[in-house]
């Protein structure tokens, strides 16, 4: 397994002692993402020319966006990307009817669910599959074993419920006359002792859990199986991330035992597990 950064900057210099693979979401055009220009891509590739770059374009596109979009893939197409995560299907069909070379993550967040669905979008043209944080790690090792297609996958991070294009915050905070103050906004679920963090940004409204995803047990499992594991660096603290980062390296190349790894990642973040061994998906009898 390789390390993949989803990362909160554009200086990259702090994470290249771990890992040379990472994410940014384009400009305009990505969902839960840290944005840059297409111009800031060109620089970031010129500044580390050997890294590998995914760029996320998982938004929903309207026929507006479709014109820039069209451009905006054209143009990357010439840099030297390692993959384009989509979400919205626009992507696939302005890929093959204009036969760019690029290679697609097919990035449906809550639909990456079966080996039969990525087996599909195979054979469309997909060259990686990103699962859903949804689903278990038993699932997650199923469907490594039946596709063909590099598999990636999150072990940390805040996992994104729910994305909204409405201006959920900004209308609340509208509708009760008050100015909002604060840069990041949690929530309360109704008779549960459970907080959310819900988060405005120029696309919409993401809600995401307050607790950091420690999948840590599942990527001891799964190393052999799943081609990149993310770690998202999107609302944890630097030099936290960076710890665990350096921990997980650590394991990879043999340094720290998977124990050491196991407790090393619970003392920083707890041992918030997600759906990995909570099923969540069932098959209608």
């Amino acid at each position: 397994m390789k390390l993949l950064v989803s990362v909160n900057k554009k200086e990259l210099s702090e994470y290249l002692e771990f890992t040379d693979s990472f994410i940014i979401g384009l400009k305009d055009f990505s969902v839960n993402y840290f944005e840059v220009s297409l111009e800031e891509i060109e620089e970031l590739l010129r500044k580390y020319s050997n890294i590998n770059l995914f760029i996320a374009i998982n938004k929903n596109i309207f026929n507006n966006d479709l014109n820039n979009l069209e451009e905006n893939l054209i143009k990357l197409e010439k840099l030297n990307i390692k993959g384009i995560m989509f979400y919205d299907l626009s992507v696939l069909s302005i890929v093959k009817r204009l036969k760019l070379n690029l290679d697609l993550v097919y990035h449906q967040s809550h639909m990456v669910t079966n080996y039969n669905i990525i087996n599909f979008y195979e054979k469309e043209g997909v060259k990686y599959a990103y699962l859903s944080t949804e689903i278990t790690e038993d699932e997650m090792s199923e469907i490594s074993s039946k596709t063909n297609i590099p598999i990636i996958a999150m072990f940390i991070g805040h996992i994104i419920i729910s994305h909204s294009k409405r201006k959920l915050v900004s209308n609340y905070y509208q509708h009760i006359n008050r100015n909002n103050n604060h840069k990041i906004n949690t929530i309360n679920e109704k008779n549960k002792d459970k907080k959310y963090i819900i988060l405005e940004t120029s696309e919409g409204t993401n809600i995401l859990t307050n607790d950091i995803l420690n999948g840590t047990k599942a990527f001891i499992n799964l190393k052999e199986k799943i081609e990149y594991g993310v770690l998202d660096n999107n609302l944890i603290d630097d030099e936290m991330f960076l710890n665990i980062l350096k921990l997980y390296k650590n394991n990879l190349d043999n340094t720290i035992t998977d124990k050491e790894l196991i407790d090393s990642t619970k003392d920083l973040i707890g041992n918030y597990d997600g759906f990995f061994y909570t099923k969540t998906i069932y098959k209608v009898k």
